[in-house]
Parts: C-alpha cells; sequence; structure tokens
C-alpha cells in the first residue's frame, strides 16, 4: 500500500484522453447488496448473487474550448455507452503495473454550470447492458501507458502475476490516434526469459482498426474459465506508421 495525490489520475473515455479537462471522477469500484434481514444465500430484493453492481463518476470536468475533441462534443448526446479507463498513477504519471478501473458505463446524465469557470457534470448510474455480465470487478492493472508505438512488442513482461489463473479476464483499450491500420491485444506466457516465451491470448484482441475510426475504444471479456498465464504483456500489429493508445488488462477473480 501507497498514498499518491489525485493529480497523477488519468481519465480516457471512448478514445479520448480528457485528463487535461478532467477534475473530480466521483467513486469508481463495486458494490454487492447483503440484505440485512436474509442469509447469504437467500435470493431477495433481486440480488444478482455472486455478481457485483458497477459505480462510476459522476466526472465532473472543464468546458473546454476545442471543436473536435472537447468533452462536450463527446458525451453531450446522452442515453450513450462509454468505455471508461482511468489509470491511477503512484506519485508519477501512470506506468505498467499500476491500477486501473476500466468498464463500459451508461451515461445517465449530463448538465453544465459556472460560476466564473464553467463546468460540465456527467453521471453514469450503472454498467452498460453491452457490457459483460460474468465478471465482478473493473479493476484492473496497466499493460501500457498512453504512448506511441510503431511496432510489435519483443520484450519480456513486466506484469507478474504469480501463477496463471483459470478465471478468465477482460482486455481494455483506448486508441487515441493511430496513421494505419493496427491491431491491439495482450500476449501471455509461463515463463519470462525472452521474446519466444510470449503468444497471443487468444480472444484478447481489438481487432483490426483503420485510421479512420480511430479514435476507439473498446472492453473484450475472455470466456468466464479462460486460462490466462502466468505474465503478460501488450502486443501491437501494424503495417506502417505509428500509433498512440493505452491499454490494461482486468485478470477474472
Amino acid at each position: 500500500m501507497t498514498r499518491t495525490n489525485s493529480k497523477w489520475t488519468r481519465v480516457w473515455v471512448n478514445g479520448y484522453d480528457i485528463s487535461g479537462s478532467a477534475r473530480d471522477i466521483g467513486s469508481v469500484g463495486f458494490t454487492r447488496d447483503a440484505p440485512n434481514v436474509a442469509a447469504y444465500s437467500d435470493a431477495v430484493l433481486n440480488t444478482v448473487l455472486g455478481h457485483s453492481a458497477i459505480q462510476c463518476g459522476p466526472i465532473n470536468a472543464f468546458l473546454s474550448p476545442s471543436a473536435t475533441t472537447d468533452i462536450h462534443e463527446l458525451l453531450n448526446a446522452g442515453n450513450i455507452t462509454a468505455d471508461v479507463m482511468i489509470a491511477f498513477g503512484i506519485n508519477a504519471e501512470p506506468a505498467v503495473g499500476d491500477h486501473v478501473f476500466g468498464w463500459k458505463m451508461q451515461q445517465g446524465s449530463y448538465t453544465a454550470d459556472g460560476e466564473g469557470v464553467v463546468g460540465v457534470n456527467m453521471s453514469f448510474p450503472g454498467a452498460s447492458y453491452a457490457a459483460s455480465k460474468g465478471y465482478d470487478s473493473p479493476f484492473g492493472k496497466l499493460v501500457h501507458a498512453k504512448a506511441a508505438a510503431t511496432a510489435a512488442n519483443t520484450a519480456i513482461a513486466t506484469i507478474d502475476n504469480g501463477a496463471e489463473s483459470t478465471k478468465g479476464g477482460i482486455f481494455v483499450y483506448q486508441l487515441f490516434s493511430s496513421t494505419g491500420a493496427v491491431t491491439l491485444s495482450i500476449d501471455d506466457a509461463e515463463a519470462n526469459t525472452g521474446n519466444g516465451d510470449f503468444s497471443a491470448l487468444s480472444g484478447a484482441t481489438s481487432g483490426s482498426i483503420t485510421a479512420a475510426v480511430s479514435p476507439k475504444s473498446g472492453m473484450v471479456a475472455l470466456a468466464r474459465d479462460a486460462t490466462v498465464r502466468r505474465y503478460i504483456r501488450w502486443q501491437l500489429s501494424i503495417a506502417s506508421g505509428t500509433c498512440t493508445f493505452a491499454c490494461a488488462f482486468i485478470r477474472g477473480t
């Protein structure tokens, strides 16, 4: 455990970095109903046994003047699905291995107000109907901090789970920009001695994304019983050009 400062928080939504506008993320996490008049195994009050309610926000931000990446243009339509990814840097900008919240949320409201500086408030009352229903926690590890890349990853991994897991996982990504078609994905390995130890983690991929549709984001769930080996790293396939992205992986528990 350690302490950090909120200035090292980074907020990414739908392939856009709104960290320069966002000033408060509210609360992020999950809750589980446990009625105080029932035993743990009693299905009452519409409790879904063994599953969580994911919560996020409200997110408060300044209204910036940009015509194309302004938070107002991104989220004022209302009733949209938003891929929210929040990275928590530990006394520095977020780095590989830092904690990340990542989930597909349903936007509930959008309001603007201001006393001198105009601000906006976006609420996300619950997870999107399009999000995976089989997972309970929205917290994972940052596998690639926001940065540009031009070629495949041949380095060994920096995220060690201690052992393989057999409860699946979720791949979340934010592609901020790209000059060519790109595929983002996760590799895993049992050993961590060299590039040859790694291979693609089945299902943990964005699929090919053309430059014409970036910025783009996504949340890709593996089978709930999928095996994920001990070590993981990011992977990139791009024929030419460069892309700027961030991605994370949430192991199933």
